[in-house]
């Protein structure tokens, strides 16, 4: 018996190290399109290779605080989530503006802001987020290689070269904007929620690179989609998207093939953009020392009074304010002993 419940504790921190892979996929792509695209161009993918580091780090880091059983500081767990819950709002607004952008052009701001909330805090009360990052671990990058492969051109790609874009200083401060991506890592820090007192670390942890090359792994596919983006655009028409969803297309602008695939592309993008933004939610109320229900309720009436300023104010506040998350995301890293 006591196999069999090491076994299902192994399990249920497999499937929470899949979904903070996925999230930090998701972050370094969100933000490498948002922000390093418009400071390094065709470097953006360059840039976000130190966040993958990073986010290695704080999966060791958290690893280690799990082997700890001394009380967490009150202040740094709603630290904690008051950066998952900021991040997730990140990760919505990029979600939005895709789905403006791509597959409902002619849809208003607000009702689409409403509608990915009310589907996060939906995913978020079912408590199931990780569970379906888990089941699809294999599925979700493999149509997102394929269907990326499908929609573009090998036979002239105009911009990788030169591979810095537009300058070393450039890619140095891109890299340094980069960083915040890898906030979803922290939920590492977070034991699973389905686990009980008694199935609480440091009971049957796993090591330490259980959860660093999954979270890395993960961080490595957005990367690599940043790289599709380099592979297939030139200069110019990147300065050409004032847009931050029309950043995150990718599209062979070589020879562009819009049709079916792309339309596929776009959706799973939006798709796994929400579905991460899901798994911060969970998190920020897993942090708060309340229970479920009130901590979600409080969490979406944050979410919709910050998405709702969005739609008066514009989805850019949101790109100028994500770099300044890596103030409170350093600040849990050095303190992580006692999160």
């Amino acid at each position: 018996m006591p196999d069999i419940i090491d076994s299902r504790i192994r399990a249920s921190y497999r499937a929470r190290a899949c979904a903070a892979g996925a999230a930090v996929g998701a972050g370094i792509f969100a933000i490498g399109t948002g922000i390093c695209m418009t400071i390094s161009l065709n470097a953006a993918y360059l840039s976000t290779l130190p966040s993958l580091l990073l986010a290695g780090l704080t999966a060791f880091l958290a690893h280690r605080r799990l082997r700890r059983t001394n009380p967490p500081s009150c202040f740094l767990r709603l630290l904690l989530a008051l950066t998952l819950l900021a991040f997730c709002a990140f990760l919505l607004a990029g979600a939005v503006s895709l789905a403006l952008d791509t597959l409902l052009p002619q849809s208003q701001l607000f009702t689409l802001m409403t509608l990915s909330l009310a589907a996060v805090s939906l995913c978020a009360a079912s408590g199931g987020a990780d569970r379906l990052f888990f089941a699809i671990r294999f599925l979700l990058p493999v149509l997102l290689l394929l269907l990326t492969l499908s929609v573009l051109c090998f036979d002239s790609p105009v911009g990788l070269f030169p591979i810095l874009g537009t300058g070393i200083q450039p890619l140095m401060l891109s890299a340094l904007c980069a960083l915040p991506g890898t906030i979803p890592a922290l939920l590492l820090f977070l034991p699973p929620v389905e686990l009980s007192p008694e199935e609480l670390p440091p009971r049957a942890l796993p090591g330490a690179w259980f959860f660093v090359w999954r979270v890395m792994l993960g961080g490595l596919m957005g990367v690599l989609l940043l790289f599709a983006l380099s592979f297939s655009s030139a200069y110019k028409v990147m300065q050409s998207h004032l847009l931050w969803g029309q950043r995150m297309v990718i599209l062979s602008y070589v020879r562009p093939r819009q049709g079916i695939l792309q339309a596929l592309l776009s959706l799973l993008q939006l798709l796994s953009l929400v579905l991460c933004a899901s798994s911060l939610l969970t998190g920020c109320k897993q942090a708060l020392s309340l229970p479920d229900q009130k901590a979600l309720l409080l969490c979406t009436l944050v979410l919709f009074a910050a998405l709702s300023a969005l739609t008066l104010y514009g989805i850019r506040m949101v790109l100028w304010a994500a770099p300044f998350l890596l103030i409170p995301f350093l600040i849990l890293l050095v303190f992580s002993r006692r999160l």
